[in-house]
């Protein structure tokens, strides 16, 4: 039997949010679960993936404490840090894992590319050892470099924020980012957030002129590989609406069949991010 997405059943996953308990940094004010809620839950969002916010680097405990408090409705992404030695990295792995934690957040590091740090490849090894997820949040000129690692690091789960920001820097994404976004396809174990709308392209909802790339990014992974983010508090300023951000994929893509968006809306990130 063909194994159904489980929103059928359980509602949407968000796959990427942030939460803080405070303003500060001229991020966004506070951002809880509690805020969340409000504006998830009326849209059928039932379990969220937290992100831990760059301000805090190492300290993932708030994010923690909050997946503690919901004990089935929160999974994690933490930042740690890559050059602790492999034996304090794969204790730390354990331990994150125990909290909650189902990946790691990675952003490209200047003067030191990933492919010639080696504390970034005890990071790959340690996330496959524990059956976690890379999660890279890098800009389109930096998407060689997830290549260059899932070479090396074939077993791993790699999950690419927001496109690969494909389209941030400009009103029409550019074909050539698409077509290398389009290219890590090849390896198996690559998944894409589909998330960040109010970032992209015309940052104008209802965002449809990012249908073509979604469309283009759709037909060669496929929706199994797929998921939906909001990028929440950010998804939450005006103009923009967290809302908005769900309807593009659950109303604006003609392309999908129900199916895809119940893998796009939950399913791929449950297979990911909520396995035991």
């Amino acid at each position: 039997m063909t194994p159904q997405p489980e929103t059928v059943l359980s509602g949407f996953i968000d796959a990427h949010i942030h939460v803080w308990p405070e303003a500060g940094g001229g991020e966004p004010a506070r951002y809880t679960a509690a805020g969340h809620f409000i504006v998830s839950q009326s849209v059928g969002v039932r379990r969220t993936v937290l992100i831990q916010p760059g301000m805090y680097r190492f300290d993932n405990s708030y994010m923690l404490e909050t997946v503690r408090e919901h004990p089935g409705i929160f999974s994690a992404v933490a930042v740690v840090d890559a050059d602790a030695d492999a034996e304090s990295l794969n204790k730390t792995v354990t331990n994150l894992r125990g909290q909650g934690v189902r990946g790691f957040r990675i952003t490209a590091a200047k003067g030191k590319p990933w492919a010639e740090w080696e504390g970034m490849h005890r990071l790959w090894r340690a996330a496959g050892t524990g059956a976690m997820a890379m999660c890279p949040l890098i800009d389109p000129h930096e998407l060689p470099s997830v290549a260059a690692m899932c070479e090396k690091h074939p077993d791993v789960n790699v999950v690419i924020d927001h496109l690969g920001r494909v389209g941030a820097s400009s009103e029409k994404p550019p074909d050539a980012e698409v077509r290398v976004l389009c290219g890590l396809a090849r390896f198996p174990r690559v998944h894409v957030k589909v998330s960040a709308f109010y970032a992209l392209g015309r940052k104008q909802a209802p965002y449809t002129d990012l249908a073509p790339m979604i469309q283009q990014v759709f037909e060669t992974y496929g929706p199994r590989r797929l998921m939906w983010g909001s990028d929440a508090p950010y998804q939450s300023q005006p103009p923009h609406t967290y809302k908005a951000s769900v309807d593009l994929v659950r109303e604006r893509l003609p392309f999908l069949s129900a199916e895809d968006r119940s893998w796009i809306l939950g399913g791929t990130a449950a297979s990911v991010f909520f396995t035991a």
